[in-house]
């Protein structure tokens, strides 16, 4: 991954323009506003530099958040939504062999975004629109469309391509099918071993 960034001078027009590429693959609706956001979280979490909330894990988040005035409520239950979003869409195997599993990011992120909104409705004029509430509502879409992203880096190797065999023969997912099917994989043809 490192060698496609070396070459671009604008690190957000990069994940931007590979954010717009997902969307179209994935087939996922999102307004102009959250693919922004999305390409913003993804230059953000790209950066060595980029300033972490102290708490570790996703609870310690929202322990923080819960008892926080709104201004720092506001920032944790985004930072919760923006690193479970992020772990789901580029490292969610790594999830698997946790202690907590996918859908305990899925849940915790999509309902930090929602608190996110409604915090900002409440105290801030609704500063961001609608961006957070479709961040909440469309959670697993987003999660694709980072998945996505983050494959545009891997080589589509044999592994990489068994893997995600693998997981659609046994989930069936209508995501991993439109992620094969963009690699030209005909899914029709795959039987079960």
């Amino acid at each position: 991954m490192s060698h496609h960034l070396e070459d671009r001078s604008d690190l957000f027009h990069y994940f931007y323009e590979r954010t717009l590429d997902a969307q179209a693959a994935v087939e996922v609706q999102l307004s102009s506003d959250t693919v922004l956001y999305l390409a913003r979280l993804l230059t953000e979490r790209a950066r060595a530099d980029h300033p972490t909330l102290p708490e570790s894990t996703l609870a310690e988040l929202y322990g923080r958040a819960v008892h926080a005035p709104p201004s720092e409520q506001a920032r944790a239950y985004r930072e919760l939504g923006d690193r479970a979003l992020y772990r789901l869409g580029c490292f969610k195997e790594s999830l698997d062999r946790g202690p907590v599993g996918p859908r305990y990011y899925e849940d915790m992120g999509a309902s930090a975004y929602y608190r996110v909104d409604q915090v900002f409705k409440r105290w801030f004029a609704d500063a961001f629109g609608p961006v957070f509430r479709e961040l909440s509502g469309t959670f697993r879409d987003c999660v694709e469309l980072l998945t996505v992203v983050n494959e545009q880096h891997i080589d589509d190797d044999a592994a990489t391509l068994m893997r995600l065999v693998d997981e659609w023969q046994r989930t069936r997912s209508d995501a991993i099918a439109r992620r094969l099917r963009a690699r030209h994989i005909p899914i029709d043809d795959l039987r079960p071993a």
